[in-house]
């Protein structure tokens, strides 16, 4: 048997599995961009801005349009108005900047009217027209591809995979930060932003059924040698050291992981779209010999696997 004979005629299914991370995660908009020249994108996995990436793809399969419909969200003045409060500011300082907003938020509210105290900042109505925009007010049959997202259940703990439904429901639920939009029902279950059990979907790219999982870290780098002035600080230290470990022991399950050099970006400098574009598909062309060869070599195992497993009959 040749092994062009194989190649042409042994599928194998390749999965994305895509991080959050803010804008850091548009550079799976440049990762796509350069794995569907040469690899077959069959279904895609997504948390968060992985969640919304994904959806559009799968939906479209052009991420041609995906990378214009997002530049022109990202150019809305209220995204802008969002880069404003947080300029300045470095990656290890993002939930501490979330913490101070809430918390001076919830200061002001409370010296206005003890009653009015909110749970959370933002009722998700705010973002309904970033969904709107993308297309994503329809139903999971309505892609191309496979695709679902992932949330966390405050009910169970557990990891949410859905892939039915309404993809802007869903995707909403996934990317509901915890005091900052108000959890998902969905049955009995509340639905918050996956990326608190695990920023990269590996393990639901995997249950789809994918022979090839190729998952995209964008978290931000943590700062080792960052200095801890006070308790606050080391607070949200230990919960990044927390975050980014649990990150990497979700991916040491993927056949391939991709990180594109952004970890240094805020995750709201939407200024620096183009750069996380770039860096995406710089990182993804860098590393696309090496993957295909893997894919090619998961597709000569499974042939022969298949090979050797014919049933046995009794003489």
């Amino acid at each position: 048997m040749t092994d062009s004979y194989i190649m042409d005629n042994v599928p194998i299914k390749v999965a994305l599995a895509l991080g959050g991370g803010g804008v850091r995660g548009l550079a799976h908009i440049g990762i796509i961009r350069a794995l569907q020249k040469d690899i077959p994108i069959d279904m895609i996995a997504g948390i968060s801005m992985g969640a919304i990436i994904g959806g559009y793809y799968a939906l479209n399969k052009d991420v041609v349009a995906l990378e214009k419909k997002v530049k022109g969200i990202i150019s809305k003045k209220d995204v802008k108005e969002i880069e404003k409060i947080v300029s300045g500011h470095s990656p290890v300082d993002e939930k501490k900047l979330i913490m101070e907003t809430l918390l001076t938020f919830v200061k002001q509210v409370y010296l206005m009217n003890l009653r009015v105290i909110k749970r959370w900042v933002f009722s998700g109505k705010e973002i309904d027209w970033v969904f709107n925009e993308l297309g994503l007010d329809v139903d999971f049959q309505k892609t191309q591809i496979p695709f679902v997202c992932v949330s966390a259940d405050l009910r169970s703990g557990k990891e949410v995979i859905i892939g039915d439904g309404n993809i802007k429901d869903a995707v909403l639920a996934s990317v509901s930060l915890p005091g900052v939009f108000p959890p998902v029902k969905r049955g009995e279950q509340l639905l918050v932003d996956g990326g608190i059990i695990g920023s990269v979907p590996v393990d639901a790219a995997r249950a789809m059924g994918a022979d090839v999982v190729i998952a995209v870290g964008v978290e931000a780098l943590v700062d080792y040698n960052k200095k801890l002035g006070n308790g606050i600080d080391i607070m949200f230290q230990a919960d990044a050291v927390r975050a980014y470990t649990l990150s990497q022991l979700r991916m040491r399950d993927a056949d391939f992981v991709i990180y594109p050099e952004v970890g240094n970006i805020s995750w709201a400098s939407f200024s620096r779209a183009e750069e996380c574009i770039k860096a995406g598909e710089a990182a993804a062309e860098a590393i696309k010999p090496q993957l295909i060869e893997l894919i090619n070599k998961k597709r000569r195992a499974k042939f022969w696997k298949g090979f050797f497993s014919f049933p046995k009959y009794n003489e």
